[in-house]
């Protein structure tokens, strides 16, 4: 099976060769790397030419100008990706070196699978490995032996974000059919939002009891993610109109459960009271109105 690891970028080229030397340890080569450049500078091409001069795998680099934005970036790699099997990896992060091998082994053995995913290491700026922080982040995310052997449902992984948001595989056929959408659609909840489609179109996602990547933690990835990425989740699966049942484990509920606080937050700063005050009398965030941080969303919204 051919693979392409399409690589969106900007404005990183230091940690851009770090992602890309994880391509090219991996114990199963990708027949490709793709990288989508919205650096508002040369470097990056600088960088990727040294690459492309001493690499017998295909290297394929698309200078964005203007710069695209995430979604149409990712859209755009996608879209010129030749392999059987797609790997989206974002600059900051890397591949541990059998993730390739592990997740086509999968593929190999079930031809009915279409996205396979592993766990994640949580790694700082400087590539330095947390392992508590991983193993929290991994059970938090239904990332454990168990649900190895207890697949999630699609719409499930989906949902409670066991699909991760970089170092996946997918078939072809689904980047065929499922795109990023724009950030004016659903802000900056495209990693999010792409796995939870995933899991409404029924597409057969499997996770494997393996550690495949890490994920750096860096602040421009925490600036990202704390902006509107928790709001915007929590409308999406509203909207979506996915009803819930009155188990505390049904997917919904954890998920918007654990959304709410955040996203009563993120809908103040983004001057939506109405909103933010709907979410707090919501039966999702109805447990925590008399806690200590409960009271404090509530002045943050009086305010």
């Amino acid at each position: 099976m051919k693979v392409t690891v399409c690589i969106p970028t900007y404005n990183r080229p230091d940690l851009l060769k770090e992602a890309m030397d994880s391509c090219f340890n991996q114990t199963f080569l990708p027949f490709e790397i793709l990288i989508g450049d919205d650096s508002t500078n040369n470097e990056t091409r600088e960088l990727v030419e040294t690459y492309k001069n001493a690499s017998e795998i295909k290297i394929g680099y698309f200078k964005n100008e203007p710069s695209l934005g995430q979604a149409a970036n990712v859209n755009g790699l996608f879209k010129n990706a030749s392999g059987e099997k797609v790997v989206l990896l974002h600059d900051d992060d890397l591949l541990m070196e059998t993730a390739l091998e592990e997740m086509i082994k999968c593929f190999q053995s079930d031809d009915t699978i279409q996205a396979v995913y592993g766990k994640q290491y949580i790694i700082d700026e400087k590539g330095a490995v947390d392992e508590k922080h991983s193993e929290d982040l991994n059970a938090y995310y239904f990332r454990t032996s168990h649900y190895s052997i207890n697949q999630l449902s699609p719409l499930e992984a989906g949902m409670v974000q066991q699909f991760p948001n970089d170092c996946y595989m997918v078939d072809r056929t689904v980047i065929e059919k499922i795109n990023y959408r724009s950030k004016n659609e659903i802000g900056h909840a495209g990693d999010f939002d792409f796995g939870f489609r995933l899991g409404v179109h029924g597409f057969k996602l499997h996770f494997i009891n393996e550690y495949t990547a890490k994920y750096r933690i860096t602040e421009s990835s925490v600036a990202r993610n704390g902006t509107d990425s928790g709001y915007q989740a929590f409308k999406i699966i509203q909207q979506a109109g996915i009803t819930t049942n009155s188990r505390k484990t049904d997917p919904v509920n954890v998920i918007l459960k654990r959304k709410a606080p955040v996203a009563i937050l993120q809908a103040i700063k983004k001057g939506k009271r109405k909103e933010a005050l709907s979410i707090y009398f919501s039966k999702w965030h109805r447990s925590q109105i008399l806690s200590l941080g409960g009271m404090r969303r509530l002045l943050n919204i009086i305010k």
